[in-house]
């Protein structure tokens, strides 16, 4: 067998071994130049040769007719370059690095041989781009390893290129947040030029390393098994773009022909920390990150490995703060009442069964009534009895809620409310909490990479990588057992891993024909207890319909479709219960979860040279897997306000259902099994045209397939048409009983037409205006699509009749009845319909489930939707300075369009403002009272719609400093953004936050453009290493020895500064109890009805003066002094409420939020080992937020950041800060 077949073999083993199907082109660069005499004249003909030296293997190419040579598909690394021609002496170039996606230009002038035999030509690092206009910026194998980095997680240094800017989706792991089913561990996201965080597109080793369902980073690899990265933002080559946002190209290390490697560990822990500073008290954390790495040889020129491991143990005590009931709120008196007049917000309670009553001492006038009142014996004593009477506005003890047989209380409800531990004792008498918590949260995570490079011949090359994370983690809620800081957020045991696999071969037929093959894997898998699983809690404490399905409902009556315990083990934990002043009670949704992505990929690439054309043309497969969990409410959800009694407790424990109430069944199974792929064909030409002037030309054709689902078991209701769509032959399908309106039977797609239109033409230039490498003007255009998880069947999983959500009417709670209270749970108490199943107390759905019955959210989507588009554009000028310094300067700007936006109740009719059914004027428009602005024949309760209507725009002026190499021991990067960033308010049903919209209100478009909520006015980066000139070999002592060089020699400082503007604020009016938005509860003055999308009412103020202006503003007197305080970031008196009936004129987002400044450095001091050349012990030191600069936030509105006229406590206030206090670690790395 010969040594290919051999080495084909063993890859296969591998595969096999790995359990893995077999991706993209691996990131690599090229070099070109123009060889020349000493007169000018152009060498036909001249032996060109380009050797790695780390690996010695090289390639051999000749330069053209016009003295041209071109070396591409190079992987990254340090070559030396020798030039050959008869009758000339050779040159060669030693130790010129090539980064990622780097188009080196290197000339060569020859002299003739009998002037000398060998000119050696000193490499220079300064590197003018002139060959491409593609803007990016490549991070370097030093920054990696030298730069800062909290956590070790490299990727924070992609927002060191200029218009990039961070996002974390989901929120990191270890800032308070919920945890994602997406990556526990915390993801990464960028935007680049306004772009949505879900359209970063990740490639490790050429291969797909995306988190395909959030748009961070799946494989964190090591620090110690990075090269190098680039960040791809603007005019990129049609080989890239699958997303389009930025393209980060990763490659990973490979062994050479020295042994190389690390053993390292990094130290955090609490006494190294500043305190908060709001709380001036430190959480608990330790943090111990420790490995190492190995690459070498096993066959000298031929075999190369490398190998990494890295392990983490994180422990981080979190602090819990908040109210919960006092105990004689959660438990019985003797009576069997319960005492709520200690509650801790002092609340008077109504007693929502008799609201409204005419009392002796309310002289004829209907006043509230309180529950029960204590007389001076301390017996209880209804307000109507007379003794002493419930009188309005005297402070008196009547909140005592009756119990017993003719009392109110609910005995589910009075279950629930026992979950909570009971208050904190000893805090504060001036607290603002009754409890607190301080769990800890834990990580351990390892994290493994081993790649394998082996050189058949010059021609014949191939590399395989496979990277390994796993994770298992604990998150606290905030108490040891039920209760939780918020609804989501009980204690959970999460294990995840991720895989990522990658193949490569690269085959040179000829020095002009060049291909290259791709294939690769990657898998996200995560699996979520929470606290309550499997204890089924729910069905224990005796709320109906709670557990249906679930492995713990003992009911035999059900048909096979719907026992999910032989299909999927969901649910059978605790109902979730939201809290509007107490922490919530109950489990969070999704539990238990169990969740994985996979990505198949394949490309393929041929590089042509033909004359003065680089032509590569190629394809690119992706084949997309998104198996889920669908339970999101399996054990059901509640909202409550206290708007029953004005208590949250309190409406628990007479059985209310809050202001929401929801349930979750799903049928043949709870697993989603979503599918999608995208086929992406390209050509590239690079035509230079002359040896001044390159024009780079391309066109790509994404197609990316509609969503479908592994088993058929999704459908789409077409509000256009009022038409189901159903896959043939799936359960259920068109049978007329089921779905009342036309039904058509569609395959996998149900109805969404396959958009075939997405070109993507790529035209740029690279012009040098001098004819030298020191100077370049490059510009481009080019169009890309956004290709991202959600651009096809968003929701259609969650539809009839395969999935069914319960909203039982909380607002028929009635004294004497269940109906409408806990003791009905989520079955539905209605006439049997010919699609649900009678049980005992009730009814529940019965697959296939009947739309007119459903009293959940239906999806739709757009049939002609269409994959979001975004044109780009950028001009730049780039030139060499002194002192090895490059300067870029140029406008970058994007167009977008078709982008998602899901909006819901578009069956609900628009406000009824009129009187007399009239017509009113609003904003710039008249419309018909009770007119629905969308559809008009909608029977259904709710519909979320997606469509592909959104816009954006971006443009932005961007200046950027780079040292290519290091000029007397520093190298530097800064970079500046200007930017101005539009949209017209984009709610995707990804958590995006938009402010108060009015569209779809006919006419109101123009109303929602405004600056999108990623907009960054100013921006600046900086990151300096600086390597001392103090040691032996240096500058100053470079003859030291012994203790002296121990001691002062060899000395680094990093930094990395960020200072960023403040992001937009939305201000909004959540009670305009107008005619535009009445609130949704009829009373005084209102009509009932409102407009409502998203489930979001709210409207704007009016702008009525200078918000960034202290004093009077608006005609008030009441306003601050000063402004960007803690109390006033602005001046709220610069907003008032609209007029009844109109729309507020404020725009979405009319202020700033605080700017963002950050500090990270470090000291380096290396010990060289003088027993072993090139070992050296590494100590380090490392300051994260130096200067302990808090980053405020502004809360709002349930800490979403809208910023709402209605609460003085919280508008325009700063309460928070949302980093970390400084952090100091310390570490030591000893490298060989």
């Amino acid at each position: 067998m010969s040594s290919k077949k051999r080495f084909y073999a063993l890859l296969l083993g591998l595969l096999v071994g790995f359990a893995t199907p077999l991706l993209h082109g691996q990131a690599t660069g090229s070099f070109s130049g123009t060889i020349s005499d000493k007169t000018g004249l152009l060498i036909a003909g001249a032996a060109v040769k380009v050797t790695s030296q780390g690996t010695g293997i090289s390639r051999d190419v000749k330069t053209d007719g016009s003295g041209h040579y071109l070396v591409p598909l190079l992987p990254v690394g340090f070559y030396a370059v020798r030039i050959e021609a008869q009758g000339f002496g050779p040159a060669e170039q030693k130790d010129v690095r090539l980064q990622v996606d780097e188009h080196r230009e290197l000339d060569f002038t020859l002299v003739p041989a009998s002037v000398t035999t060998n000119v050696q030509v000193s490499a220079t690092q300064v590197a003018v781009e002139t060959t491409n206009s593609t803007l990016g910026q490549v991070i370097t194998t030093e920054q990696v390893a030298d730069l800062p980095l909290n956590g070790r997680n490299f990727v924070q240094l992609a927002t060191l290129a200029p218009g990039t800017t961070a996002s974390t989706s989901p929120v990191s792991f270890f800032n308070g947040a919920a945890s994602s089913e997406a990556s526990t561990r915390g993801s990464f996201s960028l935007s680049v030029g306004g772009s949505r965080e879900q359209s970063t597109d990740w490639l490790l080793d050429g291969n797909d390393n995306n988190q395909i369902d959030e748009g961070g980073i799946a494989i964190f690899s090591s620090v110690d098994d990075i090269q190098e990265f680039k960040v791809l933002t603007y005019n990129y080559s049609a080989e890239y773009g699958e997303r389009s946002g930025p393209t980060v190209l990763v490659t990973t290390k490979s062994g050479s022909n020295q042994f190389h490697g690390t053993l390292f560990e990094f130290f955090r822990n609490t006494k190294l920390d500043a305190s908060n500073y709001f709380t001036r008290t430190q959480a608990k954390f330790n943090l111990n990150q420790f490995g190492g790495s190995l690459g070498g040889p096993i066959r000298k020129d031929k075999t190369f490995f490398f190998a990494d491991y890295q392990a983490k143990m994180q422990r981080q005590g979190v602090p819990f703060e908040g109210y919960v009931p006092t105990t004689s709120m959660t438990h019985a008196d003797a009576n069997g009442n319960y005492d709520f007049s200690n509650n801790p917000f002092g609340t008077q309670l109504i007693n929502y069964f008799t609201p409204y009553q005419v009392l002796p001492t309310s002289k004829g006038v209907a006043v509230p009534v309180p529950f029960q009142c204590l007389i001076s014996s301390g017996l209880p004593e209804t307000p109507v009895d007379g003794g002493q009477p419930f009188v309005q506005g005297v402070t008196q003890n009547c909140n005592l809620i009756p119990g017993g047989p003719n009392g109110v209380v609910n005995p589910v409800g009075a279950k629930v409310i026992q979950l909570y531990p009971a208050p904190t004792p000893g805090l504060p008498s001036n607290a603002s909490f009754n409890y607190v918590d301080q769990p800890t949260r834990k990580v351990n995570e390892g994290t493994w990479d081993f790649r394998l490079d082996h050189n058949f011949s010059a021609k014949d090359s191939v590399f395989v990588r496979f990277s390994y994370d796993q994770a298992t983690n604990f998150i606290p809620g905030g108490s040891p057992s039920w209760s939780e800081a918020t609804a989501f957020g009980s204690n959970q045991f999460i294990n995840n891993h991720g895989r990522n696999l990658a193949l490569s071969e690269t085959h040179v037929f000829s020095p002009r024909v060049i291909n290259q093959f791709n294939a690769g894997y990657n898998r996200i898998f995560n699996h979520i207890l929470s606290y309550g699983t499997g204890t089924c809690e729910a069905a224990i404490l005796g709320i109906p319909g709670a557990d249906v399905g679930s492995q713990c409902d003992t009911y035999t009556g059900y048909p096979a479709s719907l026992n999910q315990a032989t299909n999927d083990c969901v649910g059978c934990g605790m109902t979730s219960f939201s809290m509007s002043s107490y922490y919530a009670v109950g489990d969070r949704g999704y539990a238990p979860y169990q969740g994985g992505t996979n990505v198949y990929s394949v490309s393929d690439t041929l590089d042509l040279i033909r004359g003065k054309h680089e032509i590569r043309f190629g394809a690119v497969y992706r084949a997309n897997e998104m198996n889920v969990r669908n339970n999101a409410s399996q054990d059901g959800f509640i909202t409550e306000t206290g708007l029953f009694t004005g208590d949250d407790i309190a409406d628990v424990l007479i059985g209310a259902l809050g202001v929401f109430a929801a349930h979750d069944q799903t049928f043949l199974g709870a697993t989603v099994g979503r599918r999608w792929k995208l086929v992406r064909p390209f050509v590239q030409d690079n035509w230079r045209v002359t040896n001044n002037l390159t024009v780079n030309l391309g066109v790509a054709w994404a197609l990316v397939t509609p969503e479908t689902e592994a088993e058929n078991r999704q459908s789409n209701f077409d509000v256009a048409t009022l038409t189901w769509f159903v896959p043939k032959g799936s359960p259920g399908g068109c049978a007329p009983s089921i779905l009342p309106f036309p039904c058509t039977s569609s395959d996998g797609r149900i109805g969404i037409q396959f958009d075939k239109t997405a070109l993507e033409p790529r035209i740029g230039v690279a012009w040098k205006p001098f004819g030298s490498q020191n100077t370049a003007v490059r510009a481009g255009y080019a169009i890309y699509h956004d290709s991202a998880w959600n651009q096809g069947g968003q929701g259609l999983w969650q539809n009839p009749p395969y999935y069914a959500e319960v909203d039982p009417n909380p607002f028929a709670l009635s004294y004497g009845s269940t109906v409408g209270s806990l003791s009905a749970g989520f079955l539905l108490p209605s006439a049997q319909a010919p699609s649900t199943l009678a049980v005992p107390g009730g009814f529940i759905y019965n697959a296939p489930v009947n739309p007119d019955n459903y009293t959940g959210t239906l999806q739709s989507m757009n049939r002609n939707f269409k994959q979001g588009i975004v044109q780009q554009f950028n001009l730049n000028i780039e030139r060499q300075l002194p002192g090895n310094i490059v300067l870029t300067a140029g406008y970058a700007g994007s167009r977008s369009a078709h982008i998602l936006v899901s909006q819901v109740n578009e069956s609900i009719a628009s406000p009824l403002a009129c009187p007399g059914n009239g017509s009113f004027t609003v904003s710039g428009y008249t419309l018909g009272c009770g007119h629905n602005p969308i559809i008009s024949s909608n029977p259904y309760q709710l519909v979320n719609s997606n469509n592909s209507v959104g816009a954006a725009r971006y443009d932005s002026l961007q200046i950027k400093a780079e040292t290519k190499s290091a000029q007397h021991g520093i190298y530097a990067l800064i970079g500046y953004t200007y930017a101005r960033n539009f949209d017209s308010g984009m709610p995707d049903g990804l958590g995006t936050n938009v402010g108060a919209l009015y569209w779809p209100l006919p006419g109101t478009q123009r109303l929602d453009w405004g600056l999108s909520q990623l907009n960054l006015n100013n921006t600046l980066t900086a990151s300096i290493l600086y390597d001392l000139p103090f040691g032996k070999g240096k500058r100053f002592g470079s003859n030291w020895s012994g203790a002296t060089n121990t001691i002062l020699g060899h000395w680094q400082v990093n930094l990395i500064e960020r200072a960023q503007s403040g992001f937009p604020l939305f201000v909004v009016d959540s009670s305009n109890i107008g005619p535009v938005f009445p609130p949704a509860t009829p009373g005084p003055g209102n009509s009932g009805t409102y407009f409502n999308y998203n489930f979001y009412s709210f409207n704007r103020p009016d702008l009525v003066g200078d918000p960034n202006r202290p004093g009077p503003e608006g005609g008030q007197t009441s306003c601050p002094a000063q402004i960007h305080t803690h109390l006033n970031w602005f001046n709220p008196c610069a907003f008032a409420k609209a007029t009844p009936g109109e729309l507020g004129t404020a725009a979405r987002a009319p202020v700033y939020g605080p700017r963002f400044v950050n500090t990270d450095f470090s000291i380096i001091k290396d010990f060289p080992m003088s027993f072993r050349e090139g070992m050296d012990l590494q100590f380090r030191a490392e300051f994260f937020n130096l200067l302990n600069h808090p980053q405020f936030y502004m809360g709002g509105v349930g800490d979403t950041g809208e910023q709402d006229i209605n609460t003085p406590s919280s508008f325009g206030v700063i309460n928070q800060a949302l980093n970390t206090s400084r952090v100091i670690q310390f570490a030591l790395k000893l490298k060989f």
